[in-house]
């Protein structure tokens, strides 16, 4: 499981929702956590889904926003045109200029570290089962016969658990009264031999919630102490999280700066 460039995933995961794609109405969410895809270079990761029906026409459209990063030691060229959906049948489905998109992925020039966040369209028939998401230019994947688990294996709550040169532990879940807004205390330290710096985007994205049907929350508040940590220093912080009263968040997908992610079991705790 590679590390994310913004949340999430997700109705993914980590972080940047791209809410309502398109100019269309009765969109429908598609719940699910998606893997992110990387090649050290490029993380791609898809933000949100969603599968707007055509009144009166044959086939539909189905809008997905993207979160990519830029990790390679120089520019890369960033093009819608460089997506295809590829459906059950083997086929390749290149993006749509159909219909306008709210927040589009424009043709540009992302430069090192830096991220864009942006959608795209493809018009499918009323047969295509969209399978993956494929990147042209580099031959990456997402598959998108989503799971409603993310991938991994799950960790308890209240165990530090060590990933590359951050040791991280879910201190606590809380619950308002009402049963609408969730907070994770956190604890992370460093434990590399380098000083770790938080960046401000870091803030947001370090965890995304996700409730046992699939669907995921990014944090509506956070508070971390930061943003520069020397090896062997401990950060706290704390993400809140607004969800139905009726929801049942089940997973806590976490990432820390510059590392893997790492899932945690909230269990009962979130409840």
């Amino acid at each position: 499981m590679k590390a994310a460039a913004a949340a999430i995933i997700s109705n993914l995961l980590f972080f940047l929702i791209i809410d309502g794609a398109l100019c269309l109405e009765n969109p429908q969410d598609l719940p699910g956590v998606y893997e992110v895809a990387s090649n050290g270079q490029l993380n791609i990761s898809i933000a949100d889904i969603h599968k707007y029906e055509i009144a009166g026409q044959d086939g539909w459209f189905l809008a997905i926003g993207l979160v990519i990063e830029n990790r390679d030691i120089r520019p890369i060229l960033l093009s819608s045109n460089s997506f295809r959906i590829l459906n059950a049948r083997g086929e390749a489905i290149l993006p749509s200029t159909d219909i306008a998109l709210k927040s589009p992925l424009v043709f540009r020039e992302l430069g090192v570290g830096d991220v864009a966040v942006g959608g795209i369209a493809f018009k499918l028939q009323d047969e295509d089962e969209p399978v993956a998401l494929l990147n042209t230019d580099t031959q990456l994947k997402i598959r998108l016969d989503k799971e409603t688990r993310p991938p991994g294996t799950p960790l308890p709550i209240g165990e530090p658990a060590k990933i590359g040169n951050c040791i991280v532990g879910i201190e606590g879940i809380s619950r308002s009264n009402d049963g609408t807004m969730l907070r994770v205390d956190y604890i992370m330290k460093n434990s590399g031999p380098g000083i770790m710096l938080l960046k401000p985007r870091d803030y947001g994205r370090f965890g995304s919630l996700i409730d046992k049907f699939g669907w995921s929350y990014s944090a509506c508040d956070y508070k971390m102490l930061g943003p520069a940590v020397a090896p062997g220093g401990i950060v706290e912080g704390f993400m809140t999280y607004i969800v139905p009263n009726s929801s049942y968040p089940q997973y806590l997908l976490f990432w820390p700066p510059d590392e893997d992610a790492i899932l945690f079991d909230l269990g009962a705790d979130a409840i």
